[in-house]
């Protein structure tokens, strides 16, 4: 394939790694896979000094920005190496697993800096971080995430079964991976999908982020009349691409948009706060964003702070046609932050 080609893929890997390192605040990178049976693999990679694990080095390659290009000799555990299909084993055995074996060459490499196609794409995540993805993966594939583990053969979970299934899959690793030859943390887990999924994830975070940078909405008259009813139930009015109202004496506005199956599922609800200067702002934005997570956000516009809860109407509990529901999820967006302004002393 030619530069072009190669450059393409380059730029959507970075972007897709870019969008998901920052709408789920990952301390890592996100870690591209490639299995080679026929051929070497030309990479400015390098083997490790000394044998490591799989788990080891995908940890090294999210952590530090590694990269390997490594065979049977310098894989330690005897798991991965059935599970990979660099060697077969008379008697250990493992749910999942690459048939045939004959894998000749493993690279692992951050996806945003490799420049092949990866069989499976990783990223480590903690709790909060599955919940997020999660809400975007149902967003984008209409379906919620299910995931098979047994606390043993973690590389058979997050890489194998993705391989095998074309499935993303979750594990929460095993003693290996966290005692034995690697020092993965308690909160640590690692998802693996096929690179569609991710990339699909991306473009849908992408759109969440529009949402609360430019803050628009679906235009409020192409909304159907029973939902405008419930949000004047609870005292709002509609501007062009919003819904507005007070909340506890605060200015609140609530914009709306579609999914990638078209339905008016995504809510940003927004709370503008009007600092004395833009570098007030600015130094408020900073306090802030050490206590918000993801789905809050601050943006600065000016001398106006713009804080923002951007989600999913499922994962919000939200029925857009029940006044009660939405009041109760707007009441306690501005609780809480009420609770992180009082904190940052607005």
């Amino acid at each position: 394939m030619g530069l072009t080609w190669h450059l393409n893929l380059r730029k959507v890997l970075k972007e897709t790694e870019e969008s998901l390192r920052s709408y789920l605040g990952l301390r890592g990178h996100l870690v591209g896979v490639k299995l080679e049976k026929t051929r070497e693999i030309s990479e400015d990679a390098f083997k490790p000094e000394m044998p490591m694990a799989f788990c080891q080095m995908i940890r090294e390659a999210s952590l530090k920005g590694d990269k390997f290009l490594y065979g049977l000799e310098h894989e330690k555990c005897p798991t991965a190496q059935l599970v990979l299909g660099l060697k077969d084993f008379k008697y250990l055995r493992a749910d999942s697993k690459i048939v045939p074996s004959g894998t000749k060459k493993i690279l692992i490499s951050p996806l945003s800096d490799i420049d092949v196609m990866p069989d499976v794409a990783l990223v480590i995540l903690n709790p909060r971080q599955i919940m997020n993805l999660s809400m975007i993966f149902y967003a984008v594939e209409g379906k919620s995430l299910s995931s098979e583990f047994t606390g043993e053969h973690a590389c058979a979970e997050f890489f194998a079964e993705p391989y095998v299934d074309g499935k993303p899959n979750i594990s929460f690793l095993c003693s290996g991976a966290r005692e034995v030859y690697s020092d993965y943390r308690d909160d640590e887990a690692i998802f693996g999908a096929p690179l569609g999924t991710f990339i699909r994830a991306s473009e849908m975070m992408k759109k969440l982020d529009e949402m609360g940078g430019s803050l628009c909405g679906c235009r409020t008259s192409d909304i159907p009349a029973g939902i405008t009813e419930e949000f004047e139930k609870i005292g709002f009015s509609k501007g062009t691409d919003y819904f507005f109202g007070k909340f506890n004496g605060r200015n609140v506005r609530v914009y709306l948009n579609r999914d990638a199956k078209g339905r008016i599922n995504l809510i940003t609800i927004h709370f503008p706060i009007k600092a004395s200067s833009q570098e007030e702002a600015e130094e408020l934005a900073k306090r802030l964003s050490v206590l918000l997570s993801s789905p809050y956000y601050v943006n600065v516009r000016g001398r106006w702070l713009d804080l923002t809860v951007r989600s999913s109407m499922d994962a919000l509990g939200i029925d857009l046609f029940d006044s009660s529901s939405l009041k109760i999820a707007i009441e306690r967006f501005v609780n809480k932050i009420g609770l992180y302004l009082n904190k940052v002393k607005i």
